[in-house]
């Protein structure tokens, strides 16, 4: 059968979600993206190529990947095309969705949506349980995909969340990142190659985030809380990073943005709900315990983007109230 998988290219859960569909379907075609409007514009248009050169029917699996809001009509457009083409769609995420995007599959049982709602699992435990129940190795990768994506000690896991963050820094960042999947999915989880790349990293991540320690402005709110806006570059893997943060300055929640105005969320404090304050921002989303959005303060005014980031957060607790 023809099969397209689409995935979250930004960490271990997308990846691992993808491989274990791979171990279903290991003739697909694997694209991988992240949020946004222009984002799913051009998967859109990677199926609508990919759909034209096949001959038949076929299956669209999206996977770690929540629908936002501004995202439906090109997505909506894209279901019309597949179904139309005879192609069916399978989607599979962890993230909260609104009931609009619910919707949308309500209108046609050609697209199935399965959806955690309680927040416990992630994306690559549903692929597990949906398509490969029992498949041991699938298994592995679901429980090593959740010890990474819910940042839980359980385990000792390869430092391949970080390895990832590298990838995205290189031009052949997709080839890269879609070598890995089909590795994974042979139950490769780290070789010589990907230790030679590690290394490279090391050292242009240690410089990376000895200057962003130099940078870091905390900043009072409501209630008592305490917030962060920490610089960063490409080379910093912000989940990990947050934690030094929050061993220095015991802030409640913390805000790393980059040069393009890429802001991610995590917190200290489960008070703190990272996917309502993200909801403040432009194509904002996540969970609570980590989300991100994008600001429209320039990066190098950093003035002006602890005041946008302080208001979004102010707003929501607002709310919250």
């Amino acid at each position: 059968m023809n099969s397209i998988i689409v995935s979250h290219e930004s960490d271990v859960d997308g990846v691992f979600s993808a491989s274990i569909a791979l171990m279903r379907y290991p003739q697909s075609k694997v694209i991988f993206t992240s949020y946004g409007r222009d984002n799913f514009l051009r998967i859109s248009d990677l199926i609508y190529k990919e759909v034209v050169a096949t001959q038949g029917n076929g299956l669209v699996i999206f996977t770690d990947l929540g629908l936002n809001d501004e995202s439906i009509s090109p997505i909506s457009d894209t279901f019309s095309f597949l179904k139309s083409n005879s192609w069916s769609v399978l989607w599979i995420d962890h993230h909260p969705w609104s009931e609009t995007a619910l919707n949308l599959f309500e209108k046609d049982k050609t697209f199935e949506l399965v959806l955690d709602r309680g927040g416990n699992k992630c994306a690559s435990e549903l692929m597990y349980e949906h398509l490969l129940y029992g498949n041991n190795k699938a298994k592995q990768l679901a429980s090593i995909a959740h010890t990474s994506d819910y940042l839980l000690k359980d385990q000792d896991i390869p430092p391949l969340p970080e390895l990832i963050v590298y990838y995205r820094t290189l031009s052949n960042f997709y080839s890269k990142i879609t070598r890995l999947a089909q590795r994974v999915s042979d139950g490769i989880l780290w070789d010589t190659e990907m230790q030679s790349d590690f290394n490279n990293y090391v050292n242009l991540r240690n410089e990376a985030k000895s200057k962003s320690l130099k940078m870091i402005r905390i900043q009072g709110l409501s209630g008592g809380l305490r917030m962060a806006i920490i610089p960063v570059s490409s080379y910093i893997q912000t989940s990990l990073f947050s934690e030094e943060i929050f061993q220095k300055t015991a802030v409640d929640v913390a805000f790393f943005f980059n040069k393009e105005g890429k802001v991610s969320i995590r917190r200290n404090n489960p008070i703190i709900e990272c996917n309502k304050i993200a909801n403040e921002l432009f194509e904002g989303g996540g969970h609570e315990y980590a989300a991100g959005g994008k600001m429209k303060s320039d990066a190098d005014q950093i003035d002006k983007v602890l005041r946008e980031l302080q208001d979004a957060t102010e707003t929501w607790l607002k709310k919250k109230i």
